[in-house]
């Protein structure tokens, strides 16, 4: 490719206008323009932005596109959204909730039917049909009547369950405190505390998995650090080893956790100074089986490109290799809706934590929060349930109206928790 700026080298960057390739004096401050063509991107500056379809761009050298970086001024345009629609069963069924219920703050789907979290502490288990259901066990995790919101992220009460339903967790996300508890007798198993450095900045890290015939509750004690315990007992399995600073997986503020759908990796919403989001990722069965002494070793750590000043990004796994992350963009203030799709099975064996992860598709359109069913990507947004094909990228259907809050993989479907009950829709219909 011939680069306007003369040089003999490899093109580098985002093309760039005219008027920032020529500054004399300090770099000039852009926008960062999507021309709508896929997710094609290029540098403009202020004079360019009334007429940014016909602003003149091209390719720089390395040298010469560091020497333009200025400040971002904002984004104009969006990314193409390519359709490919399709006709798909809109019909969203609604469940009342149990009587006596009350207020339910979450809900947590399992192998035999829901987990509700009621607003005075209640877990009951309904079955999603039945009009009774039980109560299970009592929670006293609360939030903190003086919490006050990071970012504009409020501290809200979050229930997590095994797939079983043998156990749950009450957490707070963007807070300090949670508890295990085994629905059995209904007891607390463990008491969980952060040590509340930068807490506020992220939910609190836990999730349930199964390995070796076995459940096991995974979630951050200390800041940089995951452990792994037997929920019933609390006994620690593992943990993230806390003894060597320099090692590829110190360092990081550890947020959300998804495991893969059947639990051979898994993936942290974390971050880390300066502070920059970046999502990583380990081999789960493999710290499972070998412990600590499995991180002298490759344990397939990677570590996804970073993101200037943004996390709490909506992630999903589609398959045990492939992590579907949102936005597009690699600073907050230049993000916009779009997926971009991660194989971390192309990662090579013996790579390190900074070994590229290959991309393997980016599109734009995909906004709020990730599931993923059958193959395909499912985004919940303020305008209702939208359906693409994550391999090209490309709308196939939407559900005005419909914004599921939870995805119950045993039963297939999508589901929105109301103040009156549950709107439930089965993913089944997407790909009939």
């Amino acid at each position: 490719m011939a680069l306007v700026c003369g040089h003999d080298a490899p093109a580098y960057g985002l093309p760039l206008c005219e008027h920032i390739r020529t500054a004399t004096a300090d770099p000039l401050d852009h926008y960062l323009h999507y021309t709508g063509r896929g997710v094609e991107r290029q540098r403009i500056c202020g004079p360019c932005r009334n007429e940014a379809a016909a602003a003149v761009t091209g390719a720089v050298c390395e040298d010469c596109f560091d020497a333009t970086e200025g400040s971002t001024l904002g984004v104009i345009g969006r990314p193409q959204t390519v359709e490919a629609s399709r006709p798909v069963d809109g019909t969203v069924e609604c469940t009342a909730l149990p009587d006596g219920a009350g207020a339910v703050v979450d809900i947590a789907p399992t192998r035999q039917g829901f987990l509700l979290l009621c607003d005075d502490g209640r877990i009951l288990r309904w079955d999603g049909t039945s009009a009774s259901c039980t109560e299970a066990a009592r929670s006293t995790v609360a939030v903190p009547a003086d919490a006050k919101p990071w970012d504009g992220r409020e501290q809200s009460l979050r229930l997590h369950a095994s797939r079983d339903g043998a156990f749950a967790a009450v957490v707070v996300d963007h807070g300090r405190t949670g508890e295990v508890l085994d629905l059995s007798t209904g007891t607390v198993t463990m008491s969980l505390e952060n040590d509340g450095y930068h807490s506020g900045t992220v939910p609190f890290s836990l999730a349930f998995a199964e390995h070796a015939g076995r459940t096991v509750v995974l979630h951050r004690g200390v800041w940089n650090v995951i452990e792994a315990a037997d929920p019933a007992t609390g006994a620690p399995v593992t943990r993230i080893p806390m003894d060597d600073p320099a090692s590829a997986w110190s360092g990081y503020f550890h947020g959300a956790l998804h495991p893969s759908p059947t639990g051979t990796r898994i993936a942290s919403d974390a971050w880390w100074w300066h502070p920059v989001g970046r999502i990583v990722a380990w081999n789960l069965d493999q710290w499972l089986s070998e412990g600590e002494s499995a991180w002298t070793r490759d344990i397939g750590w990677s570590a996804l490109p970073p993101c200037d000043y943004h996390w709490n990004r909506p992630v999903v796994w589609l398959d045990d290799d492939r992590l579907v992350v949102g936005g597009l963009g690699d600073d907050d203030d230049e993000l916009v809706p779009g997926a971009r799709v991660f194989d971390l099975g192309r990662r090579g064996p013996g790579a390190t934590e900074d070994a590229e992860v290959a991309e393997v598709a980016t599109f734009g359109g995909p906004d709020g929060r990730f599931f993923a069913a059958d193959g395909l990507l499912f985004s919940s947004s303020e305008s209702g349930l939208e359906i693409w094909d994550p391999t090209e990228g490309a709308r196939l259907a939407a559900i005005a109206g419909f914004r599921p809050t939870h995805h119950d993989p045993a039963r297939g479907e999508l589901i929105e928790l109301s103040a009156t009950g549950l709107r439930r829709w089965m993913t089944a219909r997407a790909t009939a």
